[in-house]
């Protein structure tokens, strides 16, 4: 389905998750062991505790998010589509963050092909893009369905059927 549709944002939403994960676990290795020409490993400094600790915020946020998204599906017999089209938008924007936040905590050489966070980056950079682009699904779907003369904005946050 084009554009943010019902079934591909919410499954967008859980493939951005596991991009910002993969991108915290290979952050996280790499400041346990590398020191960095210092003489205690990077985690051990607390600007990068901070930005692990927010990094893995983030993924947790994106994950139940994304979660959500599909459970809102599942209860409305898929026409409660405004929670994962909202979970595509976010999670899309938040992986780049995230997976830029790692690459800032490992350096330059993280930028390198050789390095699995340029990869990350490669796919986190995408999924902004795809199924119709961000700002063509707040245009195209959240912003039509917020012009609904029925709409009601609680009916996402309490799992019911969007009036048509």
């Amino acid at each position: 389905m084009q554009g943010g549709g019902r079934p591909t944002a919410a499954l967008i939403g859980a493939a951005c998750t596991g991009v910002m994960r993969a991108a915290f676990d290979c952050t996280f290795a790499f400041d346990r062991s590398d020191k960095h020409s210092s003489t205690v490993p990077i985690i051990e400094h607390q600007n990068a505790g901070y930005m692990l600790a927010d990094i893995k915020m983030r993924v947790e946020a994106a994950r139940y998010l994304s979660w959500n998204a599909c459970h809102c599906l599942d209860e409305t017999g898929r026409v409660g589509d405004e929670i994962a089209i909202m979970t595509k938008v976010y999670t899309s924007e938040l992986a780049v963050r995230v997976v830029y936040d790692a690459m800032r905590l490992v350096g330059v050489d993280s930028y390198t092909d050789l390095h699995p966070l340029a990869g990350l980056m490669q796919d986190a950079l995408c999924f902004p893009l795809y199924d119709g682009g961000n700002m063509g699904v707040r245009r195209r779907q959240l912003h039509t369905m917020f012009m609904r003369a029925g709409y009601d904005p609680m009916a996402a946050a309490e799992r019911r059927k969007p009036v048509r």
